[in-house]
């Protein structure tokens, strides 16, 4: 369950990485919004994205053919002395495939939250700089998100 509370502030809450050229970090709000309600809304969605079965989703067919197609050229006679079972990893693109699946999972918590009202909110530096105080799944910078998603 502290995975899923992760996941979700994750998703709802804003990062806070360093560089002035970049976008406005964004959280979702939802005018009026009760915390109770925000914090199961958040929950709620997350665990749809967590749960999500990706076994059909083509970035993981492509991660798991790239692999079988490794392991059968290992298991040929004198299989591991080529590089065809390296060759066939990295077609495979593993870590394009991890962020595509990432991305896949992501669409849905958001689509979970435009579902229930909520919708994008940009943070100013200001609100930015003062969400870097509050340590990652403190119930401190729940409240903090909870107040800027409420207005």
């Amino acid at each position: 369950m502290r995975r899923i509370l992760m996941v979700a502030v994750g998703l709802i809450g804003a990062t806070t990485a360093q560089a002035d050229a970049r976008a406005p970090a964004e959280t979702w709000g939802k005018p009026g919004v009760g915390y109770d309600e925000y914090r199961d809304d958040a929950i709620g969605c997350a665990k749809i994205g967590y749960f999500r079965d990706v076994a059909q989703d083509k970035p993981a067919k492509r991660f798991i053919r790239g692999f079988e197609t490794a392991d059968l050229l290992l298991n040929l006679p004198g299989g591991g002395a080529g590089d065809g079972w390296e060759n066939s990893i990295r077609r495979t693109q593993p870590d394009r495939q991890k962020r595509d699946l990432h991305a896949i999972q992501v669409g849905d918590v958001e689509r979970c939250l435009t579902d229930k009202g909520y919708s994008r909110v940009a943070l100013t530096r200001a609100e930015e700089k003062t969400l870097a105080r509050y340590p990652r799944g403190s119930e401190a910078r729940h409240r903090y998100l909870h107040a800027l998603a409420a207005r």
